[in-house]
């Protein structure tokens, strides 16, 4: 049998139309049996915010700066102190989220190869976290053409501060815990 041949046998049948494979969590690469571009990437991830309070969602948008399509991604959120992926990411369509090194549904994959221009999904940080994140992506525009860990710009999350006045109102008084109540229903 022709090398050649069996070679691209065991790199189709390493491939995943539906999704990255588990494998991808530890190196970010599909797999394919090709090495990643070392050029510059026709596609970016975009955070659509520079800064967020804490428990709130991050949009990001995977996107083409050229005419170029991807039929494939796959990203994870990083904290500067961290090199286990963060957070939790869910998507509506053209993706899917999963989970790795014993996380939960903190990454994202596409959900089916079709070409893509420009993919909306969102992230969620863990709870109570504060700091500096970034998005990692590896972007696949086919078997033998991805760019892997392609990094965005970093998201500030901030912590979520009370205003002092409403905690310091008596839970005695009714004026007062109407107010509380008000205020931290509007949150």
């Amino acid at each position: 049998m022709n090398y050649y041949l069996l070679f691209l046998l065991m790199a189709l049948a390493r491939a995943s139309p539906y999704g990255a494979l588990q494998a991808a969590c530890a190196s970010m690469t599909p797999g394919h049996g090709f090495n990643p571009q070392n050029g510059t990437s026709p596609f970016i991830v975009m955070p659509l915010t520079s800064e967020i309070i804490q428990n709130s969602l991050v949009p990001i948008g995977l996107s083409s700066i050229t005419s170029d399509y991807f039929k494939g991604f796959f990203i994870m959120a990083f904290s500067d102190n961290s090199s286990k992926p963060i957070g939790k990411f869910s998507i509506d369509v053209d993706g899917q989220s999963m989970s790795c090194f014993n996380g939960m549904d903190n990454a994202a994959t596409h959900l089916i190869n079709d070409d893509k221009s420009f993919v909306m999904l969102n992230w969620m940080p863990p709870y109570d976290f504060v700091g500096s994140v970034h998005f990692r992506t590896t972007f696949v525009k086919n078997m033998s053409h991805y760019w892997v860990s392609i990094k965005s710009d970093p998201v500030e999350v901030i912590q979520f501060f009370m205003p002092s006045s409403a905690a310091h109102f008596s839970s005695n008084s009714s004026l007062g815990l109407a107010l509380l109540i008000f205020i931290v229903g509007m949150i």
